[in-house]
């Protein structure tokens, strides 16, 4: 009974090292694999397009009236 501190210290220091290892493993598959989801680069090296090309395809296909263009183009512009 002497040793029963020691004892449980030493296991939850093993589990300790463990979760270490585990963190370092994760942490090591994330900066290696390429990032995914909604917000990735695209793939195939195409430039994504800035929020003016945006506003300017949109004005392009109708989907917004000649003063919101401007108007929003305006607020682009100054920020």
């Amino acid at each position: 009974m002497g040793f029963f501190p020691f004892g449980l210290l030493g296991g939850l220091a093993g589990l300790l090292f463990l979760a270490g290892i585990v963190l370092l493993a994760v942490w090591l598959f994330r900066a290696i694999a390429p990032p995914a989801g909604p917000y990735a680069p695209p793939a195939g090296g195409r430039p994504q397009e800035s929020p003016l090309d945006i506003l300017s395809r949109r004005f392009a296909a109708g989907e917004i009236s000649a003063e919101e263009f401007q108007k929003t183009r305006d607020l682009l512009r100054q920020g």
